[in-house]
């Protein structure tokens, strides 16, 4: 006789989860560096954040701001060592959710790599909604049930009506100071390849390199070298995607040595440039494959 219970159980997905979401209200052990995910990041902050970082902009984000991280978009959220901070996080694999989407992909394209961060303001009730969705996606302790992802899907569509009904978008406070940083950021961003140092940017910026490197650190929560590498990291990891071998990335980013950038890419990404290229171009092949 077949086991009832079995039968009438929720079916559950013996796959690696395509999303993952979490509650937190606690302090931070330490400060969060800048860094990025191969995955979309809903990140709905309940407290006001003073110094975040999307791409090459630093500005104060409100408390009830849902803010939407594309793929290895270089972010930096909070930073303060033993401060609070509340927040649910949900990250979704892209590559997943393009294939669930299919023909409707388009519809959220603002979800994709190549897209601008994404900053959405809920008005009391649609804060009070989204709150619902986080918590009944909790409530499955990271199961990946029918019932799961119908409360995924359900909170994907409140954030995509919120997204359509924000025509305009909000402009976000920055200070004197932040902006100078995101000059320089953004001169970085267009000079990378010839790898600036502290004494370059203090020259085109006609800032002392003590002050200029003091201004950095304090809304960036991390040395301007630091920061540097990452940079010239995220951008290896973009051309090894794009299909570039590791000697080219090297070459392009102008890094002095092969064992140099092998070791560098290796440190900052927890995986070296030949197995990062390998991978992306089997995941690429795969895509490809009729369904």
């Amino acid at each position: 006789m077949p086991n009832e219970t079995a039968n009438n159980a929720t079916p559950t997905f013996h796959v690696a989860p395509p999303f993952d979401v979490a509650y937190r209200n606690s302090a931070t052990l330490a400060p969060v560096r800048p860094h990025s995910h191969n995955a979309t990041e809903f990140y709905f902050t309940l407290t006001e954040l003073p110094d975040v970082l999307t791409n090459d902009t630093v500005q104060a984000v409100p408390a009830g701001t849902l803010i939407i991280i594309p793929p290895f978009c270089v972010h930096q959220l909070y930073h303060e060592a033993g401060v609070n901070y509340e927040r649910y996080i949900l990250t979704v694999q892209d590559k997943w959710l393009t294939e669930v989407l299919c023909e409707g992909v388009s519809e959220f394209h603002y979800l994709e790599e190549s897209s601008a961060p994404l900053f959405l303001f809920p008005d009391v009730a649609q804060k009070r909604e989204l709150i619902h969705h986080f918590d009944e996606l909790l409530s499955h302790n990271g199961r990946i049930t029918s019932e799961s992802l119908m409360a995924f899907f359900a909170l994907l569509s409140d954030i995509h009506a919120l997204k359509k009904a924000q025509k305009k978008p909000r402009t976000l406070a920055i200070s004197a100071s932040q902006q100078k940083v995101n000059d320089i950021i953004s001169y970085l961003s267009d000079h990378l390849q010839e790898n600036p140092g502290i004494s370059d940017l203090a020259e085109h910026f006609y800032l002392h390199p003590d002050y200029l490197g003091r201004l950095f650190k304090s809304h960036m929560h991390v040395s301007l070298g630091h920061y540097i590498t990452l940079q010239r990291i995220s951008a290896a990891e973009s051309l090894l995607r794009e299909g570039k071998t590791v000697a080219e990335a090297q070459e392009i980013l102008g890094f002095s040595s092969y064992a140099y950038f092998f070791r560098t890419f290796q440190k900052i990404t927890g995986i070296s440039p030949s197995k990062y290229r390998k991978l992306h171009k089997s995941q690429a092949i795969a895509a490809l494959q009729p369904r």
